[in-house]
């Protein structure tokens, strides 16, 4: 089965604290009727810190044109991207032109093409690597591409795929979006690239990957999302969201226990999780019947990185990497993200 490499999370230069975040709204929004509830909300996340890839002078900055906004976020978005695969492929021991396949998961602003074929140039990838280009996925977005290099990489035995995901989700954080997804999002939020390896072996403490699964949430295309208007990027979270997520930690123990072998316990011994935020994360642990514990790592991330939506699961798995479960131990790692969609793999870890 398809190993994946431990993974390379890179940050731009710009580091922002929760109380740095929260004087910042204070100044710009004086008069805001639920400040307060903001401030609550913000400090609950459990976030202390963030990065950004812009100065917190310019967050805000309203006399920036929209096209500038589209252009720096495609820029941030590729040059993070960059250092990361390149680590990346350092990490895992590859010269570039050993990657059979790329898949390339980002928020880029709505650019086309995106900044995959930057990449292929960048990194000296073969002009005829496979690519797989997704920019609508957000924070599913390290699930979805490390479920979809595994299934690439079943279905063309012996090919090597880098998978990058590059999220500069503070560019989306827009001055106007006072009600409180929008503000909580100014605190929940930074920005982060990260890269790893899905190839056929490895030798040394490996992930294993063993099955993947996605589920699509019926009614739920207007929960989670971005816009875009004439004064720019726009997120918005709807409060139904938190109301799906049982529906989505069922069905991903039913799945589980449904491809669990003879005998075998279906409840999964680690977990690699985004960490949208502390709520989602109890509502997934119940849901799975797991200990707490297995959380330890998306809360340590969500707590030193914010949310970096799709990177935030490659940290996780990096974490992972630094202290392991037990070996042989079976778990699974996903994301969830726009839709309101579920993307999930089963992963077994090996010691040696």
């Amino acid at each position: 089965m398809p190993v994946v490499s431990a993974p390379v999370v890179v940050l731009p230069r710009h580091q922002v604290t929760t109380d740095e975040v929260l004087d910042m709204l204070a100044q710009r929004y004086p008069d805001h009727p639920r400040m307060p509830s903001v401030r609550k909300a913000i400090t609950a996340s459990t976030v202390r810190t963030r990065w950004y890839s812009r100065p917190p002078a310019r967050q805000f900055d309203t006399r920036v044109s929209v096209a500038r906004r589209l252009r720096e976020h495609f820029r941030d978005s590729l040059d993070l991207a960059e250092r990361a695969a390149r680590q990346a492929l350092l990490e895992a021991g590859l010269d570039p032109l050993d990657v059979d396949g790329l898949v390339v998961t980002s928020t880029t602003g709505y650019a086309m093409p995106g900044i995959d074929i930057p990449l292929v140039e960048r990194l000296g990838l073969p002009a005829s690597v496979r690519r797989v280009p997704v920019t609508q996925i957000g924070c599913g977005g390290g699930a979805f591409a490390l479920a979809k290099a595994f299934e690439l990489v079943q279905a063309r035995p012996g090919s090597t795929y880098l998978v990058v995901c590059s999220d500069m989700f503070s560019h989306y954080l827009h001055p106007a979006d006072t009600g409180m997804d929008g503000m909580i999002f100014k605190g929940l939020m930074g920005d982060a690239a990260g890269a790893c390896v899905v190839r056929p072996h490895a030798d040394g403490p490996r992930m294993e990957l063993t099955g993947s699964f996605e589920y699509v949430q019926p009614g739920s295309y207007d929960i989670v999302g971005t816009t875009v208007d004439g004064t720019g990027l726009h997120l918005y979270n709807a409060p139904r969201l938190l109301g799906v997520i049982p529906e989505l930690a069922s069905k991903l123990a039913r799945w589980l226990e449904l491809t669990a072998p003879a005998g075998a316990d279906p409840v999964p011994g680690f977990v690699v999780s985004h960490n949208g935020g502390p709520r989602i994360m109890d509502a997934m642990v119940q849901g799975l019947g797991c200990d707490p514990r297995v959380m330890d790592a998306a809360r340590d991330s969500l707590r030193d990185l914010g949310n970096v939506g799709g990177v935030s699961v490659l940290d996780v798995l990096e974490r992972t990497y630094a202290k392991p479960p037990a070996d042989e131990a079976a778990g699974v790692l996903f994301g969830v993200g726009p839709g309101v969609c579920l993307y999930a793999l089963k992963c077994v870890w090996h010691a040696m």
